[in-house]
């Protein structure tokens, strides 16, 4: 038989046997040479019952013992073989997991819910294209449908019970912590509004919500027409039940949620359904399709945990979810914040979180969502115990070392002992398989829209190791079982070493144009001009570009070779004088994006030009500067404030009255109105400690538009096709204009 090395430890035992063995020496008591016997066993590994036997009778006898226990040792190639199919099968059960979305059965009663009508309907609305705040495809087409269909479920439903119908243009202002923090203001929203009740009236009521506008240049299809769609036969189904409701159930059916939650809080703060919601239950979208995921419950109100328990029939939830969410990470926010904070009523956040690499792109189509996946978003629950995790990562591990101790001291690590150690590690493990898919699900596709400033590969690299470290924490002392430490330890520093050269070589590609999977490179195109205005309103400057952002860490890197006038001699400069920088960010991720391009381009004139003039200046008696505006232009816009050196903003008309900073010291609101919004007026109360000569604040006001033929010019559609098919540029015109006063 071939002799391997032994590792030091079984040496030093070894000796220690040898010299307690020897002819001077006493014989140890019955219970140490066990206990030193099952030692060497295990370091030296045994593979059979009579290797250990031989072992135990060859110890009394001197230094045979240490090579019967060399002799037995693991294989190491059987032991990685058998290590690799464990985990392949638990992989592929967690894929066919997923891949079950629903449990299929006989056709349904008619008044259960029917997943191809809500397909029906997620058609139709997508069908009208991008729906942006303020735009008739999302003001006039898509309300219009919604309400045609309300209409329709309202003369099929049941005596039993009432339905009403409100259409709520809400005007509001709030500030929120969100990238930062920032003020929105938006006027003359829109949000459709169900009740359905008893027929007799009902106290309180639970809310369902969902958005059913879109980014910009995207069809929505997952964020969120989807969730409209299944509310809207969800409504269908209870309507028509013959069961009477014990409450109400509200249907919020909001047309501003992209524009950073406005519609949620024009509902939950000014209309008059909202006293009487007790729970409410947001519907949302960080990927496409699959199934949902619980990522946020609360605050507090345990009774929601209970009832999604007790509800649901396919539940799937993580603490994960909800830890990493909340933490801020994530540049990304949900309705669930505001109905928390401003109506500090409890609820339940589920979304969509695979295959985020398309969420907010061109591909996010109705296609793309399977019939099954609707099913799911059908089951209204949400939830999820925490305390199952340190119940797996425990109790089963400290279970199965009690059952496989006895049989490991008598006969070693032979297969049953290995068989019964894998076994009972099979639920932790299946677990943690779970949750690190749902991490990286999560985080791979973010990365790639989470700005310029965050090294992905690091990131990535980091949640890897972590994952790692947790799956091969209970199988770190098969190492010790193996003929040779030295072999196995090399061959899994010959693993690492690969992997990491092959990811430092830049082999592996991060886009792709694959119409069945698509991981396209986000990049923004705005074409704008820019004036900036002197004291005396004179323009000292005036300039025309298209401003370009990618969002993510490559830049443009990529892009270069196919475009090449965007390269690093066009980088963009930093106005130090202008807030932001001088430039018309749609939302305040200055910080997340530093590396921008400014490509000249011509003027840009649109048929609805921004307007925006000081109406009033006003000394009050507390010695301030109150300065009093009017601004007019299309359905977007964003304004930037700076004080200067010496002066502070002490109020504005904004908000909760209190000025909100954005990371960097200037000031940010984001406006948006719907169709026949009047001006938009507010004031600002500047305190002047020490008069400078280029004024007390700067003012600057950028117009985005998102619709329309304003949207689009020649030369930001002929850069648009020079772009790879990998990429999804989202392109629109804007004007940016700055005031000193």
């Amino acid at each position: 038989m071939e002799w391997v090395s032994e590792s030091a430890a079984v040496r030093r035992h070894r000796v220690g046997g040898e010299r307690r063995d020897g002819p001077a020496a006493a014989p140890p008591p019955e219970r140490e040479a066990r206990a030193l016997e099952t030692l060497v066993d295990a370091r030296g590994g045994s593979g059979s019952g009579s290797g250990s036997a031989r072992t135990r009778k060859r110890s009394g006898a001197g230094s045979g013992g240490a090579s019967g226990a060399a002799r037995t040792g693991l294989s190491e190639a059987r032991a990685a073989l058998g290590l690799a199919l464990y985990l392949l099968a638990l992989r592929t059960l967690v894929q066919l997991s997923l891949q079950q979305l629903v449990l299929h059965g006989a056709p349904g009663h008619p008044r259960e819910f029917n997943a191809r009508q809500a397909r029906d309907h997620l058609e139709h609305i997508t069908s009208i294209g991008p729906r942006t705040t303020g735009s008739p495809e999302n003001e006039i087409l898509t309300v219009h449908y919604l309400l045609e269909q309300i209409k329709l479920i309202e003369v099929q439903s049941s005596s039993l019970h009432k339905i009403s119908v409100d259409v709520q243009r809400p005007t509001g202002s709030f500030s929120i912590d969100f990238l930062g923090g920032f003020t929105s203001y938006y006027d003359n929203i829109t949000n459709v509004v169900v009740k359905l009740e008893p027929r007799d009236g009902a106290q309180h009521a639970v809310l369902a919500n969902c958005h059913f506008d879109s980014v910009a240049n995207s069809p929505g299809a997952s964020d969120d027409a989807v969730s409209c769609s299944v509310m809207l036969e969800v409504l269908h189904v209870l309507s028509t039940s013959s069961e009477a409701l014990h409450h109400a159930v509200i249907f919020l059916f909001n047309g501003a949620e992209e524009n950073v939650l406005q519609a949620s809080h024009g509902f939950i703060t000014q209309h008059s359904w909202a006293n009487s919601i007790r729970a409410f239950i947001n519907l949302e979208a960080a990927g496409v399709g699959g199934k949902e995921l619980v990522f946020q419950t609360g605050p507090e109100n345990p009774w929601l945990v209970q009832a999604y328990v007790s509800e649901a029939k396919h539940p799937f939830a993580s603490v994960v979810a909800q830890e990493v969410f909340q933490s801020g990470i994530i540049p990304s926010d949900t309705d669930f914040r505001i109905y928390r904070d401003f109506g500090n009523i409890p609820g339940i956040d589920l979304a969509f979180i695979e295959n985020g690499y398309i969420y907010h792109t061109k591909y996010d189509t109705a296609d793309r969502i399977l019939t099954d996946s609707i099913q799911r978003a059908a089951l209204i629950y949400g939830g999820f115990c925490s305390a199952f995790i340190s119940a797996v990562w425990v109790a089963f591990p400290l279970l199965t070392k009690f059952c496989v101790h006895k049989d490991f001291k008598q006969h070693g690590a032979r297969g049953k002992f290995i068989a019964f150690y894998l076994l009972g590690m099979f639920i932790p493990y299946l677990y943690a398989l779970y949750l690190i898919w749902a991490v990286f699900e999560m985080f791979t596709p973010i990365l790639g829209r989470s700005g310029s400033e965050i090294p992905p590969d690091v990131v990535l690299a980091s949640i890897l190791a972590g994952c790692t470290m947790i799956l091969s924490s209970y199988f770190i002392n098969f190492i010790y079982l193996a003929k040779s430490t030295q072999k196995t330890m090399l061959t899994l520093a010959l693993v690492c070493t690969i992997t990491f050269l092959l990811v430092c070589s830049g082999t592996f590609f991060p886009y792709s144009s694959n119409p069945a999977s698509p991981k396209p490179k986000r990049v923004f195109l705005q074409h704008m001009t820019r004036t900036f205005h002197d004291l005396d309103g004179k323009v000292v400057k005036r300039d025309s570009g298209i401003w370009i952002n990618g969002f993510d860490y490559t830049g443009m890197s990529h892009i270069t070779p196919h475009v090449p006038e965007i390269n690093d001699t066009i980088r963009a400069h930093c106005e130090e004088r202008a807030p932001l920088c001088g430039f018309p960010w749609y939302l305040p991720v200055h910080f997340l994006i530093r590396k921008n391009w400014y490509l000249p381009a011509s003027e840009v004139s649109p048929r609805e030009p921004v307007h925006f003039r000081l109406i009033s200046k006003e000394q009050t008696p507390w010695d301030s500067v109150k300065l009093t505006f009017e601004a007019s232009g299309p359905s977007h816009m964003s304004l930037y404030v700076r004080p200067h050196k010496g002066s502070t903003l002490s109020q504005w008309s904004l908000g909760n009255g209190t000025p909100v900073t954005s990371k960097g010291g200037d000031y940010f609101v984001f406006y948006s109105h719907g169709l026949q919004a009047s001006a938009w007026q507010f004031w600002i109360e500047v305190q002047v400690l020490e008069e400078q000569p280029e004024g007390a604040v700067t003012v600057a006001i950028a117009a985005h538009y998102f619709s329309g033929e304003d949207k689009r010019s020649p030369q930001l559609d002929a850069l648009k096709e020079k772009f790879p098919d990998w990429t999804f540029p989202s392109a629109w015109v804007c004007t940016y204009d700055l005031y000193a006063f």
